[in-house]
């Protein structure tokens, strides 16, 4: 559990942000964003599950 908290959590965390980034500049630029929106929907999902898994676990 202590490695989720430590290491897969803040991974994923950094992940999103790139992702965050990536699609403003593509937004900025009129590129096409579907695969960040797609990406970052996945990362969100992730995340949330992992940061419900490290509560339930702290119990």
């Amino acid at each position: 559990m202590l490695f989720m908290i430590l290491l897969i959590v803040p991974l994923l965390g950094t992940l999103w942000f790139l992702n965050f980034t990536m699609f403003l500049k593509n937004l900025k630029n009129g590129k096409s964003t579907h695969n960040q929106n797609l990406l970052g929907a996945v990362l969100t999902f992730i995340f949330i599950a992992a940061l419900m898994i490290c509560l339930v676990g702290t119990y």
